[in-house]
């Protein structure tokens, strides 16, 4: 932002009811060595759905031979299948790759089959995931009422959490489904499979005394932090680029609130220093060195 926009940007926001209530939030009791709150409870993430298996009717045939495939391999078959009409499935790199991460997945035998990604033919599996997705396109009046309700139930039951006696929104709560790595260019990753998050894979973080959340059926986190120095309620690593991911509170909350006002007050320290600045680097474009007058 450049310091002639500064001044407006300051006066637009300083009466404004957003930093009211930030200066507001700011005049409660802070706490201190870093303490970000002192009750954190939330209902932990909502899991990508189970997979559903293909239909019998539809085939996958390798070499011209039709071939019944293991659940997880049809799983990541079908994942490939879905971008069929996509350029990246036409790359080299992202087949390498794909094919790589997919054998991995199959049983014994059929890794001593399925050896070659170009004898594959996906191509009913392809028209299966098409036409589901042209259905949920054109779904009745019913049922994108009954959708609706599904994710407003989810969202009251997981899409918040309470807070030092707040409740406050949750800004991602739900874990993205299994897919295929795509990035940016052409990223030597490409292809790889994101695999399934599951609960072992997740730290969840929350006050001592809080309810802690329940993992699925048949699972358990990986840990249960009651880290009360930082603002995340639950963490993963993911497996393509190893970076971790977060489910953070919404950028309405009140701690993110908190961070928005230190940048503000930063803004109005610099409002006050305005014309010193100017003045500084007026001074600067007459200087005899170079490296000085570029900086100005």
């Amino acid at each position: 932002m450049y310091l002639t926009d500064l001044s407006l940007y300051i006066l637009h926001f300083k009466n404004s009811s957003f930093i009211h209530n930030l200066i507001i939030s700011r005049s409660e009791e802070k706490q201190k060595n870093g303490v970000k709150w002192s009750f954190l409870e939330h209902k932990g993430p909502v899991f990508a759905a189970p997979y559903e298996p293909l239909p019998k009717n539809v085939k996958f045939f390798y070499n011209g031979q039709t071939m019944k495939l293991s659940e997880d391999a049809e799983q990541i078959a079908g994942l490939y299948a879905k971008m069929l009409d996509d350029d990246y499935t036409k790359k080299k790199i992202f087949n390498k790759n794909f094919f790589e991460d997919w054998r991995a997945y199959m049983t014994d035998e059929e890794r001593k089959v399925i050896t070659d990604l170009s004898k594959c033919n996906f191509k009913q599996l392809h028209a299966y995931f098409m036409d589901l997705a042209e259905k949920n396109r054109n779904r009745t009046k019913e049922e994108k009422l009954a959708l609706k309700e599904k994710n407003e139930a989810l969202l009251k039951e997981f899409g918040f959490c309470t807070i030092d006696g707040h409740k406050e929104k949750i800004g991602n709560f739900k874990i993205e489904p299994p897919g295929l790595f795509r990035g940016r260019g052409e990223h030597p990753k490409m292809g790889k499979l994101k695999r399934r998050v599951e609960a072992e894979d997740v730290i969840i973080n929350c006050s001592k005394e809080s309810t802690i959340p329940v993992a699925p059926p048949g699972h358990k986190w990986k840990e249960v932090r009651h880290d009360d120095k930082v603002t995340w309620l639950a963490s993963w690593t993911e497996n393509v680029q190893n970076q971790v991911k977060y489910i953070m509170l919404n950028p309405s909350s009140k701690l993110k609130g908190e961070k928005d006002w230190q940048k503000y007050e930063t803004a109005r320290k610099l409002h006050q220093k305005v014309n010193k600045i100017r003045e500084n680097y007026q001074i600067d474009l007459k200087s005899k060195e170079m490296k000085i007058r570029q900086r100005a």
